[in-house]
């Protein structure tokens, strides 16, 4: 009589041991994850002491627009028509204000806005001529009279130090979460230990921390994008299919990626690299679906047109300027931040403006990767990744898409070699590096023999 077949005797031992792994696994997950959050906190607490850079006093300025808006609900005050509320989007006005204002702090007049002005005022050509001119005394004329002749007779301005210290705070909370995203988004694509190293490296990247260190709008921009970035993925994959109530799931997707677009772009024009990686794969999914008759192809297509439209319309509803002509209000807010970068080309000793492609991909090459030999690997990771992408069942074209676009529009647009221009490039390029790194050590370990990875049994 022929006996039953009896399972592996170590079956059991080996399934228990699977789920140790996978438990050990979880808790080095959060252990990372903690490490993570850590850094931002560490770095801003040595910092904690330095005096307010004019850049942040101009930021936590641009609260008033917050006053306005959200605590009088007055969209149609003539301050809106002052340059600093036309030069820069909405959404880091109101993050900055509702900060300050749940820490029981308010900007209630354009003071802190002459005051950079005023500390700009005796540079040589810091104002610019005729119509530049007019606009930057504009601001000065809608201050408190006794905090502008204080600040213009004796170069003294008195703040409470809390408005600075919250202000830095909320910098600090979105340098987290940016950290976070990266370490979401690589783990998208690679392990955890590789994404666990993608993300330490970005956020001991200097342009990282001095945008989570300063006051100012970046950190806000770059972490909404790459939130967005983290939608796009999802949208690739179709993970609503997987979900319990697809329906709901697909909605949450495409509300929660549109608000991050719309946030990005509200905070910092040169977001809106996010709107065009977005718009690029938006036509991808549309021509593969016309291509293949595929289903999730559709369904990635429509999910993400959605996305787009739901992005436009919050990101002109956010900002009065763009009230009563939308389309001339987004474009004014180009135009003026381009006028405002003009002015600051024709500060001499201040600023060195960059004339050439060949200075700003240099500049580019420096302020990612420190060095043009550095820069050189982030390239050839593109590189790499590009060919694997045009194999099937490989993941990975997003995030090349995105370096794409970010690098392109980046050294089109760079006016100068400062370190938060070069954010943009910064978030794909670790991305990059981890996933490709990640690849090549895999092809480089010895594979385990068959019989050593086989759950059959030897014949007996």
């Amino acid at each position: 009589m022929q006996s039953a077949v009896q399972p592996p005797p170590d079956r059991d031992a080996t399934a228990a041991r699977l789920a140790r792994a996978q438990v050990i696994g979880k808790w080095l997950t959060v252990g990372a994850v903690i490490a993570l959050c850590g850094i931002p906190f560490l770095r801003s607490y040595e910092h904690r002491d330095r005096p307010l850079d004019e850049d942040e006093i101009y930021w936590i300025g641009q609260a008033y627009y917050y006053h306005l808006a959200l605590e009088q609900w007055d969209w149609t005050h003539p301050d809106w028509q002052l340059l600093p509320a036309r030069e820069n989007p909405v959404l880091g006005k109101y993050v900055i204000g509702l900060g300050l204002r749940l820490a029981g702090l308010s900007v209630t007049k354009p003071d802190w806005l002459g005051i950079f002005y005023i500390i700009a005022k005796d540079r040589p050509n810091a104002w610019g001529e005729a119509q530049d001119r007019a606009e930057r005394q504009a601001v000065l004329d809608r201050m408190t009279p006794a905090t502008r002749d204080l600040a213009l007779v004796q170069g003294q301005f008195e703040h409470p130090i809390e408005y600075a210290t919250v202000a830095r705070a909320i910098m600090l909370v979105f340098g987290v979460l940016a950290v976070l995203l990266v370490f979401m988004l690589t783990a998208l694509y690679t392990r955890p230990l590789i994404a666990f190293l993608g993300a330490l490296a970005f956020a001991l990247h200097p342009a990282v921390v001095a945008a989570y260190l300063e006051v100012g709008v970046d950190i806000l921009a770059l972490a909404f994008s790459l939130l967005a970035v983290v939608h796009f993925v999802w949208i690739e994959r179709c993970v609503w299919r997987r979900s319990a109530w697809p329906k709901l799931g697909r909605c949450l997707v495409c509300a929660g990626g549109g608000f991050s677009v719309a946030f990005a772009v509200g905070s910092k024009m040169n977001a809106i690299i996010v709107g065009f990686l977005g718009a690029l794969l938006c036509a991808g999914f549309i021509i593969k679906c016309l291509r293949h008759r595929l289903r999730e192809a559709m369904d990635s297509a429509a999910t993400m047109l959605c996305l787009l439209l739901i992005s436009l319309s919050v990101f002109v509803g956010l900002n009065p300027g763009h009230y009563p002509n939308p389309a001339k209000g987004v474009w004014s807010a180009y135009a003026d931040q381009q006028r405002s970068l003009e002015v600051q080309k024709g500060i001499p000793a201040k600023r060195h403006p960059l004339r050439s492609g060949s200075e700003r991909l240099r500049a580019i090459a420096d302020l990612t990767a420190f060095h043009p030999v550095g820069f050189g690997l982030i390239v050839g990771a593109f590189i790499l990744q590009t060919i694997a992408a045009c194999r099937p069942e490989q993941r990975s074209p997003i995030i090349v898409l995105w370096w794409l676009v970010a690098f392109v529009a980046v050294t089109a647009w760079l006016p100068f070699a400062r370190l938060r221009y070069a954010l943009p490039v910064i978030a794909p390029s670790v991305i990059l590096l981890a996933v490709t790194g990640d690849r090549l050590f895999g092809r480089l370990r010895p594979r385990k023999p068959a019989f050593l990875t086989s759950n059959a049994s030897p014949a007996m």
